[in-house]
């Protein structure tokens, strides 16, 4: 069995060099000093011969003294206990205590307390240990810092990717609003709105100069009142003000109505016209405007050129066409045209021309009950079977929404009065298997011809209108012919 004092020893021997002295001057302050000076005590109580031998008496006087026996063991166990205590003390303050501060120093730094460091008083293995936490500490410390900073960068780009995103979004729905030729108004308003959000604390606006015939609101604003924008002055320069830059005197009175923000203008032109301005701006404290903020103002400002140019030539487009969207025959505008053509050319050559008008009397009712997509499925019904009715030469029109019209060259208004029944006719047979009788619709016809009627392309209208609205052409009698063999029927 190994001995106590070899297990000390051998973990002294194991020890660092400084921390080994220290250790082993608290062993022998605590234990060596002490036994060493118990055990002359036992031997001069318990041994006489020991102190004869080698006599005691004359090395320590002072304890064979008369007298002096108890005086002299008490201050001797007194001395033990005061250098077991003197080594305790060794050792809780070069060991102990330099220990529990570096633990408890290493536990805030893992409860993340990074801010304290501790004094480097020795210059063993424990000041070397308390040194190498230390940096451990600043290190940490450091990389915190670091890391925080990281941490505020990535929220800021997180920030921008966010804005960039929300930027994308907006102009790719500005943009397939208009690809698919949404109304303006509502496209306007969408890019006053997307502009708006590319900030916070910021607004937008849009104003336009009256645009042809467009009926389209001229001001709006996003985040302000408009009506502080009574004042803007149109420029075809692109306008900003900033920290940098101060408003020119032909803005100042607006700014001011502002309360003197950070603004940015852009012009809105339209083949080198200019239309108005689009603006944004901001309440931030010392603020310039960035050379990527005004790229993408000019991105939105090109958007409302495009939507607006694009809604000019959707007006020339429909104005140009000759065709109704809705049932594929011609439009209102091009039929009065071909009627005032053709009433020339008759009178020119003089030969007849008539005009057939036909209402859908139900198609009010028809509508309430089965909605407008039915509706307007009944209504191409009609004009397509009115359209196979006619030969190539005459027109088919629609007037009015719920009118149709046909242009007959060449027939009198016997002649037309024949087609117009044979369509009512074919119209009723049309809807005859309806169930409910309310949806059997039919067509009241009213009928004119040049120069009975008129002379003009309104006159005849006029004429034929009226009859429609005064009740139906009189019923032809059995065997009589639809139309003559200037018609080209029989």
């Amino acid at each position: 069995m190994r001995s106590p004092l070899r297990t000390i020893r051998r973990g002294l021997a194991l020890a660092p060099t400084g921390i080994r002295t220290k250790v082993l001057w608290a062993f022998v302050l605590m234990s060596v000093v002490p036994l060493t000076m118990l055990l002359l005590v036992a031997a001069w109580f318990a041994f006489p011969v020991v102190r004869e031998v080698y006599q005691l008496e004359r090395w320590f006087p002072v304890i064979v003294a008369p007298g002096q026996s108890a005086w002299w063991l008490i201050s001797l166990i007194g001395l033990t206990v005061a250098i077991s205590l003197l080594g305790s003390l060794y050792l809780a303050t070069k060991i102990v205590e330099p220990v529990i501060r570096i633990s408890q120093t290493a536990q805030h730094l893992a409860e993340g307390n990074v801010g304290q460091e501790l004094p480097v008083e020795q210059g063993d293995e424990l000041g070397e240990l308390t040194s190498a936490l230390n940096q451990v500490t600043s290190r940490v410390r450091t990389n915190m810092t670091e890391l925080k900073e990281l941490g505020e960068r990535t929220t800021q780009i997180n920030l921008e990717i966010h804005r960039r995103v929300v930027t994308l979004s907006g102009l790719l729905q500005i943009g397939e609003l208009i690809s698919r030729g949404g109304e303006l108004d509502m496209i306007l308003d969408l890019i006053v709105e997307k502009l708006a959000m590319l900030d916070t604390h910021s607004f937008s606006f849009l104003c336009l100069q009256p645009i042809d015939d467009c009926p389209i609101t001229l001001r709006r604003a996003y985040g302000i009142d408009g009506a502080q924008l009574k004042s803007l002055a149109f420029d075809s320069a692109r306008i900003l003000i900033d920290a940098k830059n101060p408003p020119t005197p032909l803005m100042a009175t607006m700014w001011e109505s502002l309360n003197r923000p950070n603004l940015l203008l852009q012009p809105v032109l339209v083949r080198s016209r200019l239309l108005g301005v689009l603006g944004v701006g901001n309440r931030h404290h010392e603020y310039s405007w960035s050379s990527e903020f005004i790229d993408l103002l000019a991105v939105f400002g090109k958007q409302t050129s495009i939507a607006i140019e694009n809604e000019l030539l959707l007006r020339k487009a429909k104005a140009l066409s000759i065709h109704d969207e809705l049932t594929g025959v011609y439009n209102d505008p091009y039929m009065r045209q071909r009627l005032a053509e053709e009433l020339r050319r008759a009178a020119m050559y003089q030969r007849p021309c008539a005009l057939a008008m036909f209402s859908i009397p139900g198609l009010a009712g028809y509508r309430q009950r089965h909605g407008e997509p039915e509706a307007e499925r009944a209504l191409k019904r009609l004009a397509r079977l009115v359209q196979d009715s006619v030969t190539e030469i005459d027109r088919v029109g629609r007037f009015n929404g719920n009118e149709l019209v046909v242009i007959l060259p060449e027939r009198n208004k016997r002649q037309a009065l024949g087609i117009a029944e044979e369509i009512r006719q074919r119209a009723v047979l049309l809807f005859s298997t309806a169930g409910d009788p309310h949806d059997r619709l039919s067509l009241a016809s009213g009928i004119a011809e040049n120069p009975l009627d008129g002379i003009t392309a309104e006159a005849l209208i006029a004429a034929a209108s009226a009859m429609m609205h005064n009740g139906s052409p009189p019923e032809r009698a059995p065997g009589t012919a639809l139309v003559d063999d200037a018609g080209g029927h029989s």
